[in-house]
């Protein structure tokens, strides 16, 4: 192999491939990443055998094609401190070295055996033919579209309700549940629930859990472009996304999800209108006293109250607007500042259940994004 690239786009691409490379592994071949050219362009990817992720490396010139591994972390530390210009990358003539040259910069890395490496999944070379067709369906691959932003914001609205390292499949994953022009993500970690309703192109049915931790990694890899849309393909049991240059693949979570319909309250007995900031204010200063708060609903106000015996209490009162009889009920404040901090809204609906049955938070006038609470127990 031999090629000529851009210092800056080759990190660029580096930056996201190497985001699959495991930290740890029993496999010292995962710490490589993997240089492929095929049909004259350059490709990078890396895998932990749970995802992977192909990178296209703008600007390249071929010159001998080949197929390499190199130790990713050092080889992307190496590329990302070189000065930008033009990089020239080959192997040596006993096929055991790999030769990183620039004017005034060499250096020379150790090879993995490219045999030994897992093998770069058929069904991307599959899908990045269907990218550029925009074949809506193909037998057993199904595609549907998100634009970047849209992806960004429903991830940041749902992942923090789950239980990403819970062994427990459904709370480690979220639910996709996929209907004709519409996607709904569902997530719990059995305190609280999370719905969130997104308008996609998509004309088919289907259900999948996907995991949280991917579903993060896909948002830091597509976010940062808010014009970009993404491509989704559901192929072999494994969820596919590809937009700019990218194709991020995870498995799905082999798990059936809680019937999650039944926990969703239909009547409440009082309804709360608050100011989201000065509700998180207040909520943020009581929870440095302790996280579980009482909150006492009246006509016109609502008054947050927060004890620990070995620290002291702390009390404020915020102004709402408050429907039905007085009530004090008790929460775990973290959870209500979560979903504060994950939506863009002057005002917030507070439904509210007595006893130990569960609320609802949502923004005013918006039915697409619904959080379920279930009350703390307090003694005061």
């Amino acid at each position: 192999m031999k090629v000529l690239c851009s210092q800056d786009e080759l990190a660029r691409s580096l930056q996201i491939a190497v985001r699959a490379v495991p930290t740890k592994s029993t496999l010292p071949i995962l710490s490589g990443l993997l240089l492929e050219t095929r049909d004259d362009l350059l490709f990078c990817f890396g895998s932990d055998l749970e995802k992977g992720i192909e990178v296209k490396v703008p600007e390249v010139t071929i010159i001998t094609p080949g197929r390499v591994v190199v130790s990713g972390k050092t080889f992307y530390d190496i590329i990302r401190h070189l000065p930008p210009g033009r990089i020239e990358m080959s192997v040596d003539e006993d096929g055991k070295k790999f030769n990183i040259k620039t004017t005034h910069s060499f250096f020379q890395l150790n090879l993995f055996s490219a045999e030994e490496y897992p093998a770069l999944p058929e069904d991307v070379k599959t899908i990045a033919l269907l990218r550029e067709e925009k074949t809506e369906t193909n037998e057993d691959v199904s595609l549907f579209s998100i634009s970047s932003a849209f992806l960004w914001k429903a991830v940041k609205q749902t992942v923090y309700a789950t239980a990403p390292e819970d062994s427990r499949p459904f709370l480690s994953s979220i639910l996709w549940e996929l209907s004709p022009n519409s996607l709904r993500l569902v997530g719990t970690d059995i305190n609280r629930l999370v719905l969130k309703d997104l308008s996609v192109k998509c004309n088919f049915q289907n259900n999948i859990l996907v995991p949280v931790n991917s579903m993060k990694e896909m948002a830091t890899i597509f976010g940062n472009d808010p014009d970009d849309e993404i491509d989704f393909l559901l192929f072999n049991r494994q969820l596919y996304a590809v937009g700019n240059g990218v194709i991020f693949y995870t498995r799905l979570i082999n798990a059936q999800f809680p019937r999650y319909e039944q926990v969703i309250p239909e009547d409440f007995t009082g309804e709360a209108l608050l100011n989201r900031e000065a509700f998180l204010s207040a909520l943020t200063r009581n929870s440095l006293i302790d996280r579980a708060v009482k909150l006492s609903f009246s006509e016109g106000k609502v008054k947050i109250f927060s004890y620990e015996p070995d620290f002291g209490q702390s009390s404020e009162e915020v102004a709402c607007s408050y429907e039905g009889k007085p009530m004090d009920i008790g929460f775990n404040a973290v959870f209500i500042m979560e979903f504060l901090r994950s939506v863009i809204a002057d005002d917030v609906v507070f439904h509210l259940s007595e006893g130990m049955k569960a609320s609802v938070l949502k923004t005013k006038n918006s039915e697409k994004y619904l959080y379920v609470l279930m009350p703390l127990r307090l003694n005061y």
